[in-house]
């Protein structure tokens, strides 16, 4: 999808998701110093086992060359090997996950390039993701998303208000394998407009959705990030968000993925 300057597509080549592993590289490892942990990483690459079961989309600038500004990566279930967890299993226990086997997609390693974080990068990536949602009939949408802090009284507020305001309300929720309470201060000291205007943007598009939160924060120390678990019943989707993604994905046509 093409709209002037900025256009979204699936990756279609080797090439393709090179830039995205490039583009991950750049923003999690040079900008943010995650721990590098495998030779591709010596290479400029964020790469890892996941990528050759998952979607790639990448958002592009077409005044810069077609330069990669945003990429996220898709784990459809009708993709994923029986034997292969989903990324956010590694910190969350996720109950949903044993009931559900189908219809489900992760997102991950979701990430914009510094100079393009005004938002329109982020509703591109949005408009790539629905599309797929659609064209696959996916009920539920859930991943890690993440602070870029490994100090949890940094975030409290936030964390806090997530908790008080959008935990999800299911008998059995997902929770971190290494818990820290995301219950930091009483609901009552709370502002949900402030609280929501300090949430990374990813995260506010989530809760646009009816985005819920699963119990308790996880660190990850190689990413240097505290993660939080999201939902999406893409059911329960406000209409008016239904109405206007439904529109875009119709707009969109994607090449079949190239692996």
């Amino acid at each position: 999808m093409a709209s002037g300057r900025f256009s979204v597509h699936l990756a279609r080549s080797k090439k393709d998701l090179a830039a995205a592993q490039a583009l991950r590289f750049e923003v999690f490892f040079d900008e943010f110093k995650a721990k590098t942990l495998t030779d591709q990483h010596s290479a400029g690459l964020d790469s890892d086992k996941f990528d050759d079961f998952c979607e790639h989309l990448l958002v592009v600038d077409n005044e810069q060359d077609k330069k990669v500004i945003a990429t996220t990566r898709l784990l459809l279930s009708s993709q994923k090997p029986a034997d292969l967890s989903y990324i956010a299993q590694e910190e969350f226990s996720i109950p949903l996950l044993d009931a559900v086997q189908d219809n489900c997609m992760e997102v991950g390693r979701s990430c914009v390039h510094k100079d393009y974080r005004d938002g329109k990068a982020i509703q591109f990536l949005w408009r790539g993701i629905t599309k797929l949602i659609f064209d696959n009939d996916i009920r539920y949408l859930f991943g890690c998303a993440s602070f870029h802090s490994t100090d949890i009284d940094e975030i409290a507020y936030e964390l806090a208000y997530l908790h008080h305001y959008h935990m999800d309300p299911a008998t059995h929720v997902a929770r971190a394998l290494d818990y820290q309470s995301m219950d930091r201060m009483p609901k009552g000291e709370i502002d949900p407009d402030k609280a929501t205007a300090l949430l990374p943007p990813l995260i506010k598009a989530y809760l646009s959705l009816g985005g819920v939160v699963g119990n308790g924060v996880a660190l990850d120390p190689d990413f240097k990030t505290l993660d939080i678990l999201i939902t999406v019943d893409v059911s329960k989707v406000p209409d008016q968000y239904h109405r206007f993604y439904r529109k875009q994905a119709d707009r969109l046509s994607f090449d079949p993925l190239f692996i």
